[in-house]
């Protein structure tokens, strides 16, 4: 697959997903050290401008070799940075991982799940990925009820380096036309 062409932009009903960049850099930093972002995402520690540079070039990367990686997130009618959603490779791990990350004051309005779906959408009938895993800390109820809602599927520990944090997988074929909400 020649994934050398341009980086894609994702749109949803609601959401303009575009690949993370350097003038998100701030923004992020911004949001990732929000208290309650930072707890179950980066283990509740700072996060510093140099991690996110280094994650913004490695999604840059993973983008140009396998067309897929990190989006930032904005509603279609803004510009504001909401937060991340994606698809990386974490050290350790074989397969790619969905990862999200928005800031508190757009949480509970189903957005996570939006972004998500666009993001497994692009990475299957896009990128040709046959199946994406996502792990979340047990105590992050709102991350297991996007995985929930994403039709994703219990697939034990995955992760040596995180051996008590559940992770769920979705293989293509699975990927609902809808979110399982959505489906009621």
């Amino acid at each position: 697959m020649d994934v050398s062409g341009p980086a894609p932009t994702l749109k949803t009903e609601r959401l303009t997903l575009r690949p993370l960049g350097a003038a998100d850099l701030e923004d992020l930093h911004r949001i990732s050290n929000e208290p309650a972002v930072r707890r179950h995402l980066w283990d509740d520690e700072p996060v510093s401008r140099a991690a996110l540079r280094a994650l913004i070039a490695r999604s840059r990367r993973t983008f140009s070799s396998r067309n897929v990686g990190l989006f930032g997130v904005r509603f279609r009618s803004g510009a504001d940075l909401l937060g991340f959603c994606g698809l990386v490779r974490l050290d350790g791990m074989e397969e790619m991982e969905l990862a999200y990350e928005l800031t508190r004051e757009v949480w509970g309005r189903g957005l996570a799940t939006e972004a998500a779906l666009a993001c497994l959408r692009h990475a299957f009938e896009e990128a040709g990925l046959e199946r994406v895993i996502a792990g979340a800390d047990p105590p992050n109820t709102a991350s297991l009820r996007v995985i929930e809602k994403l039709g994703m599927k219990p697939a034990g520990n995955l992760n040596p380096l995180a051996p008590d944090e559940p992770y769920y997988a979705l293989h293509r074929t699975e990927l609902p036309h809808k979110t399982n909400d959505q489906n009621k």
